[in-house]
This record gives structure tokens, sequence and C-alpha cells, in this order.
């Protein structure tokens, strides 16, 4: 599956903005979309789009931004930004995995991109899903989302 660029920041209570964050360096192979779950790979030591739960174990966080800006007025030519801000300590829309069910205190895991997430279990935990106080609980399907707290597993 592939990601689009997605404002999925609900809220955020860590520091004086609201969460963490931080500019990590990105390549142009790997375009990193605004919401997209960012690891960092620690042998090219740059983010990109987190594609599996072994990748998980480096999540840095969600993207704030895009990593690459597919046009610019002024100038056409504009080359690809060389570092992604990415968040973290904050509640994201994370989109569902179809007919899963989702809790208040639902430990979540990467699903199937990088917007996506599961209950599956898997060793890497992304987040854990904080519903608003009016849902007791949230059926996966398309198109719908969940709150969720996003981690960084480096910190």
């Amino acid at each position: 599956m592939s990601t689009v660029n997605t404002n999925v920041v609900i809220a955020g209570t860590v520091n004086g903005q609201g969460f963490h964050e931080v500019h990590v360096p990105v390549s142009s192979s790997f375009p990193i979309n605004q919401g997209d779950l960012v690891w960092l790979d620690q042998s090219a030591h740059i983010g990109k789009p987190v594609d599996s739960d072994a990748h998980a174990a480096t999540l840095m966080g969600v993207a704030l931004a895009p990593s690459k800006v597919s046009s610019n007025l002024d100038n056409p030519s504009a080359p690809a930004e060389k570092a992604v801000q990415v968040g973290w300590g904050l509640l994201a829309g994370m989109k569902t995995t179809a007919s899963e069910t989702y809790y208040t205190g639902t430990v979540v895991y990467v699903g199937a991109d990088a917007q996506t997430i599961t209950t599956v279990a898997g060793t890497n935990k992304i987040g854990t899903v904080i519903l608003p106080v009016t849902a007791s609980s949230v059926t996966g399907a398309a198109g719908v989302t969940v709150p969720v707290y996003i981690k960084n597993n480096l910190v």
C-alpha cells in the first residue's frame, strides 16, 4: 500500500510546543509523506517510512511534514528536503485495519503501510490507542482512524 500526505496530529502535551520533535536526515530514495511513521536506519543514518515490525524497533515517531515537496512555484527544480520533522509523545490519527476492534489502552503495531496500525502483536509497539471518552470502542475499516499515542523507541 502507498501513503499520502496527511496531517495526523490530534494533540500533544509533553513540551512547550505540545510534543517532542526532531529533524531527521532523509534520502530522496525513500520519500516520507506527512503522517508516515518514521524509523531510523542506523546503518544508513537516515529516516525512512516504517515498513515492518522489525524496523519499528527504531521508531522515531510520525512525520509532521513531507520529506519531499512535489512542486514549488518559485523554483520548479527545487531539490528534495534533506530532513523531515518527526514528532512523538503526541496523539496521531492512524488508519485502522479492517475488522479489528480498538479500545482505549489497545497496544498497536505496524500495519499494512506507514500510516496504518494493527492489533496483531509484533515485537515492537508503536503506540497505544486513546479513544475519546464518548467512544467505548472503534471497529477498523477503510477510512476509519483512531487516536494513537505515538512513542519513540529510541529514547
